[in-house]
């Protein structure tokens, strides 16, 4: 399969996965919330972020694996060689590197207690649960030496597969777990039976695919290492950052307002980020071929494909901001009640924050990384993340949870959204003219729409009282925000399908 239909048909697959995870997602969580209750909810929310903090702690190797497997796709001998030695190699590695992040997770779950005024009723439980949780972490960090290649070689519908199939796997098990009465434990026993099925279904394709390739001791390169963690540290960095500028507000609000303001920031939240999720796997998806089309040297085809790709995100971005600012509050009435509604400027500031500054942030960062500029982003991204941890708990104290997306905002202003433009403009040579055009016409005409039928149907949304009635409202507003983004994307769309089926 060729590069074009394989990034195409891994698009497809990760969208359309990644749509049907939403549904179940939008489906479960009322049930959950109910059987659980917003503290209980809120505080798992918190349990999990923190463990995800720890999964973060591969110091960028993962990274470095997938960009180096990428550049050796071959069946020769050589390449052979070269994908065992790197395989090898992350996995002794990630044999380390798991087993600290396991202790240094058990060490530290009996602190979470006091930091977030854990309830007495649930503090028994929340110690054994953040150490058995981390205890996963570790372990699923061996699975990453191996797991990264489907994705590297471009086999990215069996790689968007095996996680759909352990999201729902995930989630289904929560659902029945709880059905059974077992509370906070139900999410640890989903973790414990998901990490399994990984296992078996990640070896069974690996031995599938890759047969001949044996993991050994022997083909341990501390030379390949080193160039690994050189390109991948910096990516660790700038992921570490992420999940500060994004995750850590949950954490702020537990600790400075309450379990309960989580779970209702969690719930305003979601659709954004789960919106945001599916447009970002657009750009994900084209890493592998920005990383070939940066080595072949072929400058003129990659900034093409930037401000297509730009075009793309940042006009489906500006339809779903405006969709979420027109159906959220019906949508939460119905889903899990007003009282989780954060309010309309709440979720304008964080659908603009996902939908308009990070996405085209995402955009330009993902297809520089391929093109291996890392450095200076992860470092700015750090700056971003340290001021953004400061302006947000700042905030926070004074305006609730609308004041920690503030911080957000800010912080990003201040970094990430001048510096991430300067350096695709001084070292790719992309034209400031062209670049801002790239953004700000997509936004504008897909804004006329938006903006003209909020204006139009935005009381109307708010009177919506059944699910039925919402559904076919929505997708007539739909059908109406998806014209301009035809129009725009028309000769990508087209050229697409010539491609695909020629």
């Amino acid at each position: 399969m060729n590069r074009t239909k394989s990034t195409f048909f891994g698009v497809i697959s990760s969208q359309a996965f990644m749509i049907i995870s939403m549904a179940l997602n939008i489906f479960s969580t009322p049930f959950i919330v109910k059987g659980l209750d917003a503290q209980i909810y809120g505080l798992s929310i918190i349990i999990f972020q923190i463990t995800s903090y720890l999964g973060q702690f591969d110091f960028g190797l993962g990274a470095g694996v997938t960009r180096y497997l990428a550049g050796n796709r071959g069946t020769d001998d050589e390449s052979k060689s070269s994908i065992e030695k790197i395989i090898s190699t992350s996995f002794i590695v990630y044999l380390i590197l798991g087993s600290l992040v396991a202790m240094a997770g058990v060490a530290a779950a009996p602190f979470a207690i006091k930091i977030f005024n854990i309830p007495t009723k649930y503090a028994s439980d929340v110690q054994p649960i953040i150490s058995i949780v981390c205890v996963l972490v570790g372990f699923q960090f061996l699975l990453r030496s191996i797991s990264g290649i489907f994705y590297a070689h471009q086999r990215q519908v069996l790689s968007n597969t095996i996680s759909f199939v352990l999201t729902i796997t995930n989630t289904v098990f929560v659902i029945v777990f709880i059905y059974m009465g077992y509370g906070l434990w139900s999410f640890v026993y989903a973790q414990i039976i998901g990490f399994i099925f990984n296992v078996l279904i990640n070896l069974f394709f690996f031995k599938k695919y890759y047969r001949s390739i044996v993991i050994s001791v022997k083909d341990f390169d501390s030379k390949l290492l080193r160039q690994m963690f050189s390109f991948g540290f910096y990516i660790f960095l700038n992921g570490l950052a992420v999940q500060i500028v994004f995750q850590t507000d949950r954490i702020i609000v537990g600790s400075l307002i309450s379990l309960t303001a989580v779970s209702i920031y969690s719930l305003t939240t979601r659709i954004p980020e789960l919106m945001t999720g599916i447009i970002w796997k657009i750009t994900e998806n084209s890493f592998p071929g920005m990383v070939e089309l940066s080595k072949s040297n072929e400058s003129k085809t990659f900034k093409e494909t930037h401000d297509k790709l730009m075009q793309l995100t940042l006009s489906l971005s500006t339809i779903g901001f405006w969709v979420i600012l027109i159906i959220s509050f019906p949508f939460l009435k119905l889903w899990v009640g007003e009282k989780y509604y954060a309010g309309i400027v709440f979720i304008s500031l964080v659908s603009g924050l996902y939908l308009f500054q990070h996405t085209f942030l995402h955009v330009t960062a993902v297809c520089l990384n391929g093109a291996g500029f890392v450095k200076g982003f992860s470092l700015m991204s750090i700056v971003e993340a340290s001021l953004n941890l400061l302006l947000s708990i700042l905030f926070c104290k004074k305006y609730g949870l609308i004041g920690v997306v503030i911080g957000t905002v800010i912080a990003g202003f201040l970094t990430s959204v001048w510096f991430v433009p300067f350096v695709a403009i001084k070292y790719k040579g992309f034209k400031l003219y062209s670049y801002l055009l790239s953004i700000f016409k997509p936004i504008f005409i897909c804004s006329i729409f938006g903006g003209l039928s909020f204006f139009l149907f935005g009381d109307f949304f708010k009177t919506v009282n059944s699910w039925f009635k919402l559904f076919y409202c929505s997708s007539g507003l739909a059908i109406i925000l998806l014209l301009p983004f035809i129009w725009l994307n028309r000769n990508l769309l087209g050229g697409l399908k010539r491609k695909i089926f020629q």
